[in-house]
């Protein structure tokens, strides 16, 4: 297994935030940040987050769109077709990668320009309290002697299939991956038997857990997660899987060196402040700051190992 580690056809809702302070001098007075997500989910809370925090350190005020269409093609298609002047961004994860890779997109995140990665978001591996198996290398060992009749349920298209197709492939490909729905429908198909195995946040696998109705295999990272240090890590089992839920922010495609540099100044006086980074662990999301040059890397491993999953 290839090695990863990584540590508008209808609008939808906006939001505005309060006055800005402004220290930085941005070319665009107003920017909005598309997100391919509905109200209420981890993207959209980070979203909001560096919204909030971009206002308050530049001249721009920032605003919130929501546009889950198209699985994210909508909102991508937005910032595609926006000038360059850094007045529209976008908010995503890897489903940029799985969404353009399983065809339901046709933007690559080349069509876009990578600025910044913000916050870090882990997903476990959990099954049923009552399963025969604690551990993802006794997960594997019980798939291959019983080759068929251990489901994964995954979201095709989206990132929990590239930690379906991981798991699957730890098991030599004995386990049978089905697309079970979002977080929410997959949690319901594990509790009522339909699948053996999914994966969801740390955040709803320590509600599960403590009501006895799940048992977490592992943190799908190399690193433990700091809301759930107690849960084993993937890497410490001796399974090299880690794929944590990377937000990263683009621009459109031919910024202007203005916007750029303006952009940089920005981020930069973000992640120096220290109520940027506290909001985004009290939302359960872990700091993860990368600027244009580092963040570009990062996609182009990212990319990597999403084709190596799916290929």
């Amino acid at each position: 297994m290839n090695r990863f580690i990584l540590t508008l056809a209808a609008a939808g809702a906006a939001l505005t935030f309060g006055t800005a302070q402004a220290q930085v001098q941005y070319p665009a007075t107003a920017v909005r940040i598309m997100v391919p997500a509905n109200p209420g989910g981890s993207t959209d809370v980070n979203a909001r987050l560096f919204g909030e925090y971009f206002q308050k350190h530049s001249t721009a005020s920032t605003a919130i769109v929501n546009q889950a269409a198209g699985g994210g093609v909508v909102a991508a298609q937005t910032v595609a077709t926006a000038p360059g002047d850094g007045g529209t961004l976008y908010v995503w994860h890897a489903a940029v990668h799985t969404t353009n890779i399983s065809g339901q997109s046709p933007f690559a995140y080349t069509d876009l320009t990578p600025l910044a990665t913000t916050a870090e978001y882990n997903d476990v591996y959990a099954v049923r309290a009552d399963a025969p198996y604690s551990t993802l290398p006794e997960l594997a060992d019980y798939a291959k002697a019983n080759p068929g009749t251990v489901t994964v349920g995954s979201q095709f298209g989206g990132t929990t299939q590239i930690k379906g197709e991981a798991i699957n492939s730890l098991a030599g490909g004995s386990m049978r991956i089905v697309d079970a729905g979002g977080e929410s429908d997959r949690i319901i198909a594990l509790l009522g038997g339909q699948v053996d195995v999914i994966s969801m946040s740390v955040a709803n696998a320590v509600q599960y857990e403590a009501d006895g109705r799940i048992k977490v295999l592992a943190v799908i990272n190399e690193k433990p997660d700091p809301f759930a240090p107690d849960f084993p890590t993937s890497v410490s089992q001796g399974v090299d899987i880690s794929f944590p839920l990377m937000f990263t922010v683009y621009g459109p495609p031919g910024m202007s060196a203005e916007a750029l540099a303006a952009f940089e100044a920005v981020f930069a006086a973000m992640t120096a402040d220290p109520a940027y980074s506290e909001a985004l662990v009290k939302a359960a999301q872990v700091p993860s700051f990368r600027g244009p040059a580092e963040t570009a890397a990062f996609l182009e491993q990212e990319l990597a190992f999403v084709k190596s999953m799916m290929d």
